[in-house]
Order: C-alpha cells, then structure tokens, then sequence
C-alpha cells in the first residue's frame, strides 16, 4: 500500500461515527466529576458538582461508573475532534506521487512519463499494463459470447457486467489470465490492477451455483486459492448470482469501489 490517503480516510469516518456515538451515550450520563478518599485500604467515591463534594459509595456504585464512563467518554472526543482536524488536514494537501497523477497537470509533452518514472517510483504502469498481451486461457472458445465495452468477449451476461463495471470505472483488469497457484495453472475470471494500493487482485464470479457440478468445482478453487495463502479481500474477492441467476449491480458495484479502485 503506497496511497495513504485511504487509510486517512476510512480511520476519519471511523472516527466521525464514534464521535456520534459517544454523544448520543453523554445523554443520559449524569453530569459532574469524582474524587477519592481512601480509608483502611477501602476506596470511597464522591461527586463533584457545581463546587460540592458529595459522598456516593464504593467502586460498584452505579453512579461512579456512569461518572467514570463520562470522563472516558470526554477524554475520547478530546482526541478525536483532534486527530479529525489533523486527518482532514493531511487530505486537503495530499498529493499521489503516481506517476500519472505527478504529471497530469503538464504540458501535453510531459502528460506521458516514460516507463523509467514507473520503475523508479514502484508504481505499475496501469494502463501499459491493461493493453499488454498475456497468457489467457484458451479452453472452450465456444463459450465466449457476450462481448464487452473493452471489445473482448467473455462468458456469461454476468462476467460481462462485471468487465463494463471496471471499464466504466477506469480499471485495467485481464479477462481470464492464466495463472500459477500451488502448482497448478489456472485462469480466475478477471485479474484486475487495484491501483490505490499498486497491487494485484483477483475476482472471480459464481454464476451456477444451482448445478451442483459447477457448485462443487468452485468450491475446489476456493480451496486452491485458500490452501495456497490467498486472503479474502486481500487477494482474491468473489462475487455471485443469486439461485435465480440474477445478479446484483448495486452490490458488485460497491464492491468494486471497496476493493478495486
């Protein structure tokens, strides 16, 4: 992960959220602070309001706890509302050092760095990478019918969605790359180049899940993919049709912008 400018923002709407939270929990808290005394090794508790100290029991009171959850609770926003200012801060002056994104207010001599700046940088060329030629999977041409946006064709209606999703969103991705796992070479539906965290991902969609033969065959990927240290979300993300063979778009779309983008 190079781009930590996500990370800020998704610890930012953590934090707002905890923040609305924390004061809707002050609402029913009562109001004041507690002190301390401590008489042959017993501790006792006080309230303190307005100026007046007021004796109100031992540890297991109700009311000292409510105190205690207070004072957390407003300590807690202290740092929030600071550390809220301080992200907003960093992302309001965030800059990508992406090659493309360094160079995308040039000249149109310089919109283009030469593959070097990539190198240099540890960041891929996405879109050099999108348009190269690649080992794709050759099994059953029969089946590729449904063409897409990027003029390849592909499956099923579904696969195709899914390609006109990351097309329409900007994303390179290989439609059916072949792939070493274990020993074994396989092709996953879509490897796709998530470019926020300059890495590669791979998804693959579950389309008859109601055929017990194709049900079980994924199954037997997922275990290669798993055994082979693949991590959910991390390296690999799948996505299906519900039992009637429809699919989601709301949902696959916002997966796609949680993990691909």
């Amino acid at each position: 992960m190079y781009n930590s400018n996500l990370y800020v923002k998704e610890d930012l709407a953590f934090q707002q959220l905890l923040r609305k939270k924390y004061m809707q929990q002050l609402r029913g808290l009562p109001t004041g602070g507690l002190s301390t005394s401590i008489i042959k090794n017993q501790t006792y508790y006080y309230k303190v309001l307005d100026g007046k100290k007021t004796y109100i029991g031992r540890a297991d009171c109700k009311e000292v706890a409510q105190l205690q959850k207070r004072r957390f609770i407003e300590n807690s926003m202290k740092r929030i509302d600071q550390n809220c200012a301080l992200m907003e801060q960093l992302l309001k002056g965030y800059k990508s050092v992406d090659p493309e994104a360094v160079m995308a207010e040039e000249k149109r001599a310089y919109k283009t760095p030469p593959e070097c700046c990539f190198s240099m940088s540890g960041i891929h060329n996405r879109k050099k990478w999108g348009n190269m030629p690649y080992r794709k999977y050759k099994g059953f041409p029969a089946g590729l019918k449904h063409k897409t946006l990027k003029g390849e064709k592909v499956r099923s209606k579904s696969e195709a969605l899914i390609a006109n999703l990351l097309f329409i969103k900007n994303i390179e991705y290989h439609y059916e790359e072949e792939v070493n796992i274990g020993g074994k070479t396989v092709p996953p539906d879509f490897r796709i180049y998530v470019k926020s965290q300059n890495k590669f991902l791979l998804l693959e969609h579950l389309g008859l899940l109601v055929d017990e033969k194709y049900r079980n065959d994924a199954l037997e990927k997922m275990e290669l993919y798993f055994s082979n240290g693949y991590r959910l979300y991390d390296d690999i993300v799948f996505t299906c049709d519900d039992l009637d063979g429809r699919i989601n778009t709301l949902d696959i779309g916002k997966l796609i912008d949680d993990y691909c983008v």
